[in-house]
């Protein structure tokens, strides 16, 4: 029952209203009791090989903008974990060493390959195979944005590709064209590759294991979200693209597309088991939502402006909150990023255990360059080699100016407007007196370009003060966590939370940055999420690891190293 029948008598709308009411909690239950389904796929033609039903433990991360790893304990004298172990069976019987595995969720499906497999045996003989997965995010980070994607390794005219608009169109367009190099269809890339009536053949995309769902230039644009400016020379797509997607507060979605699912848009023409990828804005942060308030004032509605370098952000206040009908509609579960719906007051009974850290921006002015802006050693140049050449004719010695320049070059070279000192004053006025001061950005582009004010905003966004929480839940108590429509939230959406005992009574509206489920034979279905900047809650060996891959990508971006 969506509408009330007023044409009954009150008590029979309210019995109405009652049936209604127990059916829909009664589906809920049905649902969220159903066993997650986790299914064994070949990697040569995603053809279904095992359902999973016979696990001791499993455990799925699904990390926003970025890989989460699953994990499968199970007896080793099972069938699945006998075909998991046999990579040599697997290549002998055509069916590839690789492995997809998915599992489907309250709505969400978790899908990725496998990365290794693990028999482990213990004192009394009994073996166990423990398979580790990747998320699908994962291939994503093997994707290459070729300077000139267009041609072939041999011929790279253009030194740099680039792109600017709006940020989703941004990522999502340079992964389609590159994508389109990937498949072997170099030439005649449309204007807008990303808009519907760009694709001149329907079946174009048929047999591509990796699709980007279409969303045009305008589309996007009267979509009101960031702009964004992404360049590369040989960069990995996500290290491209990570940056841009959380300074925007994007979400990548990805989801992989099986016969019998529903199409991801209408005529859409897909290989069964192609993995299909888009970009939603779950934050809101543009058009307008809430960033926190306190219990006593309730959520504060703010609309995020820039200063005048676009380096830094303020929070204005905005107009009332708006009217979400869906969270007026009987069954119709989901998070509108204008108006959070969901909320964990510090005795909610649906949170078993919580962790909430802060760290307080640092450096108050960033510092990046190396190279000269255009233009500056290219005139130095010409005025040397021009004067030598005045003066050495006068002097009947010849044309001298390109030996003198070539002489002086190491002198000149990157010497006058090569780096770029921002201070960032409204970090600083809050920061107070005592701080730190600089932050240095490794970048192999020119200064006083616009990539560096792409290099710059990074590096504002990787200092900037981050809160993050970390909560184990109960789930349905009272929210659902699935996707829209079926659960109240999911990754990426924004919840609110209060630190228990904080005095102050503050809300803290943060996106969901990570979800995890998990279960075993002698525990039900749980799911934990992390709130915010789930850095801060890694095991430190985890952030390091991540560190030195940045720094790894900063080398290869200077041409240090391959």
């Amino acid at each position: 029952m969506t509408a009330v029948d007023f044409g009954l008598s009150l008590e029979e709308q309210c019995a109405a209203i009652w049936e209604s009411t127990e059916a829909q909690h009664a589906e809920l239950e049905r649902l969220r009791r159903t066993p997650p389904l986790v299914r064994l796929w070949s990697g040569a033609d995603a053809d279904l090989v095992h359902i999973v039903e016979c696990e001791d433990e499993a455990s799925w991360d699904d990390v926003d903008n970025d890989t989460g790893v699953g994990t499968l304990r199970i007896d080793f004298d099972m069938p699945q974990a006998q075909w998991l172990n046999d990579m040599h069976g697997r290549i002998e019987r055509g069916e590839a060493m690789n492995v997809l595995v998915s599992v489907d969720y309250m709505g969400v499906r978790w899908s990725g390959l496998l990365e290794e497999v693990d028999v482990q045996t213990d004192d009394l003989g009994d073996s166990t195979l423990v398979a580790t997965f990747l998320s699908d995010f994962e291939q994503l980070k093997t994707k290459l944005l070729w300077s000139t994607p267009s041609f072939g390794p041999a011929f790279q005219p253009v030194k740099v590709f680039g792109l600017a608009g709006p940020a989703p169109w941004v990522v999502l367009t340079a992964l389609h064209i590159n994508l389109w190099r990937e498949n072997g269809r170099q030439f005649n890339l449309p204007d807008d590759p990303l808009a519907m009536s760009s694709w001149w053949e329907s079946d174009a995309m048929s047999d591509w294991t990796v699709v980007v769902k279409p969303g045009s230039f305008w589309e996007w644009l009267a979509a009101g979200v960031p702009w964004a400016i992404l360049t590369s020379r040989f960069k990995y797509w996500h290290e491209a693209a990570q940056g841009i997607l959380a300074d925007a507060e994007l979400s990548l979605q990805w989801r992989r597309w099986f016969e019998g699912d529903p199409e991801p848009w209408p005529g859409a023409q897909l290989r069964h088991g192609a993995l299909v990828v888009w970009v939603e804005d779950k934050s809101g942060v543009e058009a307008g939502t809430s960033n926190g308030g306190t219990i006593f004032d309730g959520l504060i509605r703010t609309i995020r402006s820039y200063t005048d370098d676009f380096l830094e952000h303020t929070d204005d206040d905005g107009p009332a909150m708006p009217t979400v009908d869906a969270y007026r509609t009987p069954g119709d579960r989901r998070t509108d990023p204008r108006v959070p719906y969901v909320y964990y007051p510090p005795d909610s009974p649906g949170v078993l255990s919580s962790s909430f850290k802060q760290r307080p921006a640092r450096a108050v002015q960033l510092v990046t360059g190396g190279h000269s802006m255009p233009g500056i050693n290219e005139t130095i140049s010409a005025v040397i080699q021009a004067t030598g050449d005045i003066i050495g004719n006068l002097l009947l010695v010849g044309s001298v100016g390109g030996s003198i320049d070539t002489l002086l070059a190491p002198f000149y070279e990157d010497t006058i407007l090569a780096w770029h000192a921002v201070p960032l004053l409204e970090r600083a006025k809050a920061s107070g007196d005592f701080r730190y001061f600089e932050h240095f950005i490794a970048s192999s582009g020119k200064a006083y370009t616009l990539d560096t004010l792409s290099v710059l905003r990074a590096g504002a966004h990787e200092t900037r003060t981050v809160f993050s929480g970390a909560l184990e839940i109960t789930d349905a108590a009272p929210y659902v966590i699935g996707a829209p429509g079926i659960g109240h939230f999911g990754k990426g959406d924004r919840v609110v939370t209060q630190i228990p005992g904080d005095i102050t009574g503050r809300l803290h509206v943060e996106r969901v940055s990570k979800t995890t489920l998990s279960w075993g034979v002698d525990r039900a279905v749980d799911i934990g999420i992390t709130l915010g900047g789930e850095a801060l809650q890694q095991d430190p060996w985890v952030r390091l690891m991540a560190d030195i891959d940045k720094g790894k990508s900063d080398l290869k971006e200077l041409g240090v190293m391959s």
